[in-house]
């Protein structure tokens, strides 16, 4: 298969070679605009494919929502947003008790700027080496509205996971 190259004087044009090569002839202001795909789901349980790696899913509903992730393959590569604080359960499992979690998350309260914490509304909490969902099954726990988790599959068998979950009261893990 060709190369594709893009130069300011010709566009996008061939040459010998594979790949796309988009780093040159691109000013300030004028570079490559990529949009990532998003998906809005309003419904009570999500299946990502491996097609859709790379996609942002906003969780739009309040009430419970279950997610699978697909069978762990390095690369792929998920984001989850909460836009409306769940008053259900909020669940990301990995696709069988194999595929592990490894991270961790910032966990906050909403509404309010922490100068002094003494462990009850800001914490980190990272899944032990068997964990492998992220059950919000309590407002302590990270189903608020702003809540963003990234998933990252480092290997066949481990996701990382990483971002901030709003919670209400003092904070408890979500992993399991």
């Amino acid at each position: 298969m060709p190369k594709v190259k893009y130069t300011r004087r010709k566009g996008l044009v061939q040459e010998a070679g594979t790949g796309v090569d988009l780093t040159t002839g691109f000013d300030a202001g004028n570079g490559v605009n990529i949009r990532r795909p998003t998906v809005e789901s309003s419904a009570s349980t999500l299946a990502p494919t491996v097609a859709q790696s790379g996609t942002l899913f906003l969780l739009t509903t309040a009430n419970a929502v279950t997610v699978t992730l697909p069978a762990a393959e390095a690369g792929l590569h998920y984001e989850f947003q909460i836009p409306t604080t769940k008053t259900g359960d909020l669940i990301i499992n990995a696709a069988s008790a194999s595929d592990t979690l490894t991270g961790a998350i910032m966990m906050t309260t909403v509404g309010s700027v922490v100068r002094t914490n003494a462990g009850q509304t800001t914490a980190f909490a990272s899944p032990d080496p068997a964990d492998h969902q992220y059950v919000a099954d309590a407002n302590t726990k990270g189903r608020g509205a702003g809540t963003h988790l990234i998933y990252k599959c480092m290997s066949d068998e481990i996701w990382s996971v990483s971002g901030v979950a709003i919670s209400a009261g003092a904070t408890v893990t979500p992993f399991t």
